[in-house]
């Protein structure tokens, strides 16, 4: 029996589309990676498999959903005394009904897990979305790892662009990552790979390129060169992080932000040596954040990405800090911090110094 177990499970359409009418059908199919659609239309649906999983016993809601199915597969596979439940679905009008289906029948031992983004119809958003969730997701596997839970990865739902890359990541953080094809009746189970992730070295010595990556800009193949083929795949002629890439620099990212200020990404961008005295003075916790802002930033000056909301660029009122005209945040927590600067003659912005909230 396995104490404590931390069970992941990815969410697909199957529980909508199985044993819907054609036209049902054809819609779920048409609409499946939409944020907007018609509400109306979908409610009706959703209160449907509601109504039949409340009267349905156990055979037959495997029956209704891929994921229910493997969900009761691994339960009777691990037997736990305690449980709980990690949905992973995309941003999506019909990947949040069916996550809510299936939190309903599972109940409050439950997290929805997504990102802004995850759908496959937009390869950038679908990108960006699974660097953050790969993110959140070893975070919170690491932290129940630590804790003494068994994880399991369960990929039987679920779309196959999410699950194809979910299944690299459950063999680096998870105990083990398991699937129940259609007709089967026991899981096939991959165990986790005896690896352990070092490569600070090589991100240390390419930083400039992964903090590229990691705020959204278009890197060329031919700029990545002599960088670890294992962190980076390329297509058609750039590159992004790999998954192996994605989880090392979700990893190691602080350590190398609290390190040192990090050179900003711009070439529109500069830091005075007043910040950098401050800087050098500050908890790990706050460099980090401080070097966050500068890149997220750079990337605001070259490619007018739109900042975080806890990132607030805005113009100061008066003359509190002599010679700077702008703050960005820097951290809100705590006694906040603020980096202050000014636009010069050329259009560059220049950050005068780092202080604490006004």
């Amino acid at each position: 029996m396995t104490a404590r177990l931390l069970l992941v499970s990815t969410v697909g359409m199957s529980l909508l589309t199985n044993g819907a009418s054609n036209d049902d059908q054809s819609w779920l199919t048409q609409v499946a990676n939409d944020d907007d659609v018609d509400s109306t239309r979908l409610a009706s649906i959703v209160d449907e498999r509601r109504i039949r999983l409340k009267a349905a016993d156990a055979p037959t809601r495997r029956g209704m959903s891929a994921e229910l199915n493997g969900i009761d597969a691994v339960l009777d596979r691990y037997n736990s005394r305690r449980l709980f439940h990690l949905l992973v679905h995309t941003d999506t009008a019909l990947g949040k009904a069916t996550a809510g289906l299936v939190h309903d029948v599972l109940g409050r031992e439950t997290q929805l897990v997504s990102a802004g983004g995850l759908r496959a119809n937009d390869l950038a958003s679908f990108r960006a979305a699974l660097a953050d969730i790969t993110r959140d997701l070893d975070a919170l596997v690491r932290s129940y790892r630590d804790d003494g839970w068994f994880v399991v990865f369960n990929l039987t739902g679920g779309f196959k662009s999410l699950n194809g890359y979910l299944q690299t990541l459950a063999m680096i953080s998870a105990d083990r990552c398991v699937f129940l094809f259609e007709g089967a009746r026991e899981l096939m189970e991959i165990p986790r790979l005896p690896v352990r992730l070092s490569e600070i070295d090589d991100l240390r010595d390419h930083a400039a390129l992964f903090r590229r990556l990691a705020v959204g800009y278009i890197v060329r193949a031919d700029d990545a060169k002599g960088a670890p083929d294992s962190l980076l795949m390329e297509v058609d002629g750039e590159v992004t992080t790999s998954v192996l890439g994605d989880v090392a620099w979700a990893r190691h990212r602080a350590t190398l932000f609290a390190e040192k200020l990090q050179s900003p990404l711009s070439n529109k961008l500069r830091v005075a040596d007043a910040v950098e005295k401050e800087f050098i003075k500050l908890e790990a916790a706050q460099k980090v954040q401080v070097n966050e802002a500068l890149d997220e930033f750079s990337a605001y000056v070259d490619h007018g990405r739109t900042l975080p909301k806890s990132r607030t660029f805005k113009k100061l009122q008066g003359n509190p800090v002599p010679g700077s005209t702008y703050e960005l945040y820097a951290w809100s927590d705590g006694a906040a911090g603020r980096l202050f600067g000014h636009y010069d003659a050329d259009g560059a912005f220049i950050f005068d110094r780092l202080g604490r909230h006004l």
